[in-house]
């Protein structure tokens, strides 16, 4: 048929990463989405040892990468590149059945920590953040009487006893403050979306930071100036940002030398199929928020974003799981990392692009 695309040109549209290996397990093929995984071109790739490009954290699938007639299936395995932790994937490696001296190894970044991202479900992570709805009115009237007792109490108290009244309000409102932002986490409330130049909520975000500790929070920035609007709501922007950017100001106030980066670029890649839409949204605007703070804990890694998970002691872990909800909202989303070259954490917010009027 004219016009039909060859067997290649299907393989290189891809959306997973596909490499060809060799009997001597050489690297001799990558299509385009294997170089956006490893973040190299494929002449950078091609004529290497396979087993020295891909590194698994089990040491069986490290294993597999040079047994010639092996066949194997892996789901959710972590992976790392040259340098850089590569993500979770799916991970697949059998022969051709044409000739049995090639190999096609298929890598697939899985939804929480790659560019092509997730979309929506009811799953019991979702139904436990509607608890909240169901239980705040039950427990937030028994905490008002428990403060109006103490607020009685207090005035027939003399001074020494006092603090201890003054305690248990205290400890009320901190109770109150968390009910309330576990009710925003499971508010269904459209976000109200329009066209917003990104660099100015970052800027305002930074200063807002600044105000509410009192010192000067310094930023190294990275800016695409042709970068278009996205489309966004504003105020939710504004909050992702400033907890975002207060992290990594938290994570690294008592290094010696503190170091946050920011960075905005245009790149294709990620994409999402929103609730309701046949046609999948681009996600090409990117927000990187880099520090050289500890990092997450790798044990934590593919829960940051979950409700009550956080690496602060004081933490209610709440903040990234309202960062995620409110990305989510405005159809876009957001993906931790660690760059192991330079040993800096990364958060990366994946936003739509306004439409032009």
């Amino acid at each position: 048929m004219d016009g039909f695309p060859s067997g290649e040109q299907i393989l290189a549209g891809l959306s997973h990463a596909l490499m060809v290996v060799d009997s001597q397990h050489i690297v001799s093929w990558v299509n385009p989405s294997g170089e956006a995984l490893f973040g190299t071109s494929a002449k950078n790739l091609i004529g290497r040892q396979i087993d020295h490009v891909l590194h698994f954290s089990d040491p069986r699938l490290d294993a597999a990468l040079t047994e010639q007639d092996i066949s194997l299936t892996a789901r959710g395995v972590m992976v790392s590149g040259d340098e850089r932790r590569l993500g979770i994937v799916d991970f697949d490696i059998h022969p051709l059945a044409s000739d049995s001296e090639w190999r096609v190894i298929s890598l697939s970044l899985m939804p929480q920590d790659g560019p092509i991202l997730e979309s929506e479900n009811n799953g019991p992570s979702n139904l436990a953040i509607r608890a909240p709805d169901i239980l705040s009115h039950e427990i937030k009237n028994p905490l008002a009487a428990i403060r109006g007792a103490a607020q009685l109490l207090d005035r027939q108290l003399d001074e020494s006893q006092k603090p201890l009244t003054q305690m248990i309000t205290a400890e009320v409102e901190r109770v109150v403050n968390l009910l309330n932002r576990m009710q925003t986490l499971s508010s269904n409330q459209p976000a109200q979306t329009k066209a917003v130049n990104i660099h100015t909520l970052i800027d305002r975000a930074r200063r807002s930071i600044e105000a509410a500790t009192g010192q000067v929070v310094k930023i190294k920035d990275k800016f695409d100036p042709s970068l278009p609007d996205a489309l966004i709501d504003p105020d939710a922007m504004m909050q992702v940002l400033t907890n975002v950017l207060a992290n990594a100001v938290d994570a690294t106030k008592h290094l010696p030398n503190p170091e946050i980066r920011i960075v905005t670029r245009y790149s294709f890649g990620a994409s999402l199929s929103a609730q309701g839409e046949n046609e999948a949204i681009r996600l090409p605007i990117q927000i990187m928020v880099c520090d050289n703070g500890p990092g997450v804990p790798a044990e934590l890694e593919r829960e940051i974003f979950s409700p009550f998970v956080s690496t602060k002691k004081e933490g209610q872990g709440l903040g990234l799981a309202l960062v995620k909800k409110l990305m989510r909202d405005m159809n876009g989303r957001i993906r931790y990392d660690r760059e192991n070259q330079d040993e800096m954490s990364r958060f990366t917010l994946f936003l739509p692009v306004a439409p032009k009027s």
